[in-house]
């Protein structure tokens, strides 16, 4: 008979081994070389780690497989770097690493099932907080590491906490059956509170795709850059290259609507000019509104006055095609600190014979907190001027699509040095034009003119307050179990 004290060395070693495999996974968890299947497979291996080892001492160990992973991974991603990138990625570890300490603490002081609830529940928890707190919004939360369109119509009914939980639950279950030699009554078990729900979900958001969108379309033309701007030389004057690039908008503006396009809108600051032009040129934006009797949204970039304290405007101006205003809106979310003057974060619309039309602006649409307005304003359709850099496309615009399946609108994101596209209100692709291999300035999209209702865009983040109700109950009931087994010592 093996001696226990040799088997558990036995057993630490072995840990190792699935540390090795688990640290391997983590750099396809996330960030630049995402593969799906690698968020639901990294956890299963640092938790089998962590469950052979000392808490704190294994806690360390995988906050460092973490932060050498983060290195790498979200390098080029993150809108930083020296030494403030290196703390950004340790933090980033430590939060994620605290998940699988605290499932070490607490899930084997439960029996059953009911234990595997522990670490999704806690990740769901963390991320929560994280998204509150972060300056990110839900940029690197683990849904958008996920491609499976059935998986994320979950999203509609409890917003991205539904996928991360399942996600989470995978390896948490997969860990309790280890733990319990894969016993057949412990399977049937895992698979009547597990594996069908997971195939309910699966099955629940094929039907919602298979489902024919039962509504008319409208032809958006999205101008996501100029000529100008690709075939421009070191030689060419700045100013003069500015100003041909703001009358290419115009001209592309009625090339667009010749092409029968109704709503036509650039990407983000695609017109850059001082703020005693801005009056000259909506004026001309407003003849072509009302000549070709189209909606056009005009993202600016508007320079103030020298030796002025104020900062740019980041906004976009929506005209009639009556040659009215109908609303300003300025980015709300700052990409970097300082960037430009940010607005108050309500969203703004106009109704049209093309459903209701609202706008944000590029980092706005990472923050679900503030793109939630849209859900209760009932709009159908979001148009979003966006600007990103080659490392993070296409991973930028599909982070915005998925707002639209939380809330149910039809989206455009036009997008500067990225992947612009549009989506119907189940993430569906409908139209696509990558900046860097197209020379194609104008991206036609023929969207859905009515969005749908969600259950999350009427109860938002409940399920992640059901995660932290139910950790506090178990934090309650654990706690009392220790003062129970101190008080019998």
């Amino acid at each position: 008979m093996i001696n226990k004290k040799i088997l558990n060395k036995r057993r630490i070693k072995i840990s190792y081994i699935n540390l090795l495999i688990g640290f391997i996974f983590l750099f396809f968890f996330n960030g630049r070389w995402i593969l799906p299947i690698a968020a639901f497979v990294a956890p299963i291996f640092l938790i089998r780690f962590l469950r052979f080892q000392k808490p704190f001492i294994g806690f360390l160990i995988i906050v460092l497989a973490g932060w050498v992973s983060n290195i790498f991974v979200w390098k080029g991603m993150l809108p930083m770097s020296g030494f403030f990138y290196y703390l950004v990625s340790f933090i980033m570890s430590v939060i994620t690493s605290l998940t699988f300490l605290l499932d070490r603490i607490y899930a084997q002081k439960f029996k059953g099932i009911v234990s595997t609830l522990i670490f999704p529940s806690v990740y769901v928890i963390m991320d929560y907080i994280n998204i509150l707190a972060n300056p990110s919004g839900s940029y690197g939360t683990l849904v958008h590491t996920q491609s499976s369109l059935p998986l994320l119509q979950l999203v509609s009914i409890t917003g991205i906490w539904g996928v991360i939980f399942l996600i989470t639950w995978t390896a948490s279950i997969i860990n309790w059956l280890w733990d319990n030699h894969f016993e057949r009554n412990k399977v049937y078990s895992a698979f009547g509170g597990f594996g069908i729900p997971f195939l309910v979900v699966i099955l629940w958001g094929q039907i919602r795709l298979s489902t024919t969108i039962d509504s008319p379309t409208v032809r958006i033309a999205s101008i996501n850059s100029t000529k100008t701007e690709y075939h421009h030389r070191l030689t060419t004057n700045f100013d003069s290259l500015v100003e041909e690039a703001n009358q290419e908008f115009l001209r592309n503006c009625e090339t667009a609507a010749s092409s029968g396009a109704k709503i036509i809108f650039g990407r983000e600051t695609i017109i850059s000019l001082p703020v005693d032009k801005e009056t000259d040129f909506i004026e001309k934006a407003k003849t072509i509104a009302l000549c070709d009797s189209i909606y056009i949204g005009i993202p600016m970039h508007v320079i103030p006055k020298k030796n002025s304290n104020e900062n740019p405007e980041n906004k976009i101006i929506w005209i009639s095609p009556t040659g009215e205003i109908l609303f300003t809106y300025h980015k709300a979310k700052p990409t970097y600190p300082g960037e430009c003057d940010y607005g108050d974060g309500i969203i703004k619309y106009f109704d049209s014979p093309y459903g209701r039309v609202g706008s944000a602006i590029c980092f706005d649409m990472d923050f679900s907190s503030l793109i939630s307005q849209t859900g209760k304003m009932d709009i159908d359709i979001m148009l979003v001027p966006g600007s990103d850099w080659k490392e993070i496309s296409p991973y930028h615009t599909y982070v915005a699509s998925l707002r639209g399946i939380e809330n149910g609108f039809n989206i455009v994101r036009s997008t500067f040095k990225g992947f612009s596209a549009s989506f119907n209100y189940k993430g569906q692709l409908l139209s696509s034009n990558d900046f860097f291999n197209t020379d194609e300035v104008i991206l036609y999209s023929d969207v859905p003119v009515k969005g749908q209702k969600t259950i999350y865009s009427f109860l938002g983040d409940y399920f992640a307050w059901l995660c932290i109700i139910f950790f506090l109950s178990m934090s309650f009931v654990y706690i009392k179990k220790k003062w129970i087994n101190i008080k019998e010592k």
